[in-house]
C-alpha cells in the first residue's frame, strides 16, 4: 500500500466515524421528549436575558465611575494641568456620558480633529486645546472648519481651557461650529455630571442653558 492510498483510507475511516457520530447524535436527539426541549429552550432564554442584563448593569456601573471621575477632575486649574492626551481623553469621556459613541483619534495625522463622535446617525467632531495663557485665534478655527467640511461632519466643537480671540468668535457666526472656552467648559461639566441620568441628555440642550 502506498502512502497516498494509506492517507486516503485513513481519511475515509475518520469521515465515516464522524458521520456515524452525527447520526447517533441525531437519533439521541429524536428520543428526547418535547417537554425536555421546552425546558432547555427556556433555560437558554433565561441565560440570554441574564447575560444582557449583566452587560447593561456593567455598562451602567462603568458610566457611574466615569461620571464621578469627570466630576472630581472638572476644575479649570486641574484641567489645565493635564497633558494634551489626558485632556482629549477627558473630553471624549464627557461626550460618552451624553450617549455619544466617541473615540480619540491618533495623535499623528488627526487632520484637525481630536475626537470623532456618533449619535443618532449624526456625525460630529471635536478639537481640544489645553491652554493656560494662550488664546485660540482665527487661524485655528479656520483649520478646524476645514476639518469639519472634509469629514462631512454635521457640526464641530472646539474646546479649550483658555479663551478665544474676538476674530475667532466672529468667524464662526455662520458656521456649524461651537466654541467652548474654559469658563463655559467647567459649567458644562457640572451640568452633565449632575444630570447625566436625566431623559434630556444632549450637549446642545446644556449649551443653551449656559449664559456666559
Amino acid at each position: 500500500m502506498t502512502k497516498r492510498q494509506f492517507r486516503f483510507y485513513t481519511f475515509l475511516f475518520i469521515a465515516s466515524m464522524i458521520i456515524m457520530a452525527i447520526y447517533k447524535f441525531i437519533e439521541w436527539v429524536a428520543t428526547i421528549h418535547v417537554m425536555y426541549w421546552l425546558i432547555i429552550s427556556l433555560l437558554l432564554v433565561v441565560m440570554l436575558i441574564r447575560k444582557r442584563y449583566t452587560k447593561r448593569q456593567n455598562e451602567k456601573n462603568e458610566l457611574e465611575v466615569q461620571r464621578a471621575r469627570l466630576e472630581r477632575l472638572g476644575n479649570l486649574s486641574v484641567l489645565q494641568k493635564m497633558t494634551s492626551i489626558e485632556f482629549e481623553k477627558y473630553i471624549c469621556d464627557l461626550f460618552i456620558q451624553l450617549g455619544y459613541e466617541a473615540s480619540v483619534t491618533q495623535a499623528s495625522g488627526d487632520r484637525g480633529k481630536d475626537i470623532v463622535m456618533y449619535k443618532e446617525n449624526a456625525f460630529t467632531i471635536a478639537e481640544c486645546k489645553r491652554y493656560v495663557t494662550s488664546t485660540v485665534g482665527r487661524p485655528h478655527i479656520q483649520k478646524f472648519h476645514s476639518a469639519v467640511i472634509d469629514s462631512n461632519a454635521e457640526k464641530g466643537y472646539f474646546i479649550t481651557t483658555g479663551e478665544f480671540t474676538k476674530q475667532a468668535v466672529e468667524y464662526i457666526v455662520d458656521k456649524p461650529i461651537e466654541l467652548i472656552n474654559g469658563e463655559k467648559l467647567v459649567v458644562l461639566i457640572e451640568q452633565i455630571t449632575r444630570h447625566s441620568n436625566e431623559p434630556v441628555n444632549n450637549i446642545e440642550f446644556y449649551l443653551k442653558t449656559i449664559e456666559i
